[in-house]
């Protein structure tokens, strides 16, 4: 079958993870945040993406950690798996940097509900800032649309 643009939706879900302001050494960074039960029910593989804008001196770095755990209720949830740790996403300069950090995942062997973790991490202390925010897209959909 082929899938056109209007058939997006039916084969792909993007859900909010989290997102916010940081400031090296101070609110925000290195704190882990958690996002929501996502229901994974129908879909085979999702992708995480990091993504954001960051001022970063030179010799200084933006790194991301991703975790994952799974539960089959929604609440009750089991120990986190890393995904990535402390990957480096952008490494200083003196112009603000754009940046997308994409972590794949295969759901459709996990149980029914993932949580994501993203803990983002500026190295400089007190100076280097960013904005980011992370969704979880859900991709290959068991159903096709109906036409």
């Amino acid at each position: 079958m082929h899938a056109s643009t209007q058939d997006f939706q039916v084969f792909y879900k993007a859900v909010g993870v989290a997102g916010g302001a940081l400031t090296a050494g101070g609110a925000g960074d290195a704190v882990e945040v958690t996002g929501g039960a996502v229901d994974r029910n129908g879909f085979d593989f999702a992708q995480l993406l990091f993504t954001g804008t960051t001022n970063c001196a030179a010799g200084q770095t933006l790194k991301a950690t991703v975790k994952v755990a799974e539960s089959e209720d929604g609440v009750t949830f089991g120990p986190d798996e890393t995904l990535a740790n402390a990957v480096t996403v952008v490494a200083g300069a003196t112009a603000p940097q754009s940046f997308c950090l994409r972590v794949d995942l295969r759901v459709a062997n996990r149980k029914r509900f993932v949580r994501l973790k993203v803990t983002p991490d500026l190295s400089a202390a007190g100076t280097d800032t960013a904005q980011w925010g992370a969704a979880l897209v859900l991709g290959g959909a068991d159903e096709f649309p109906v036409r």
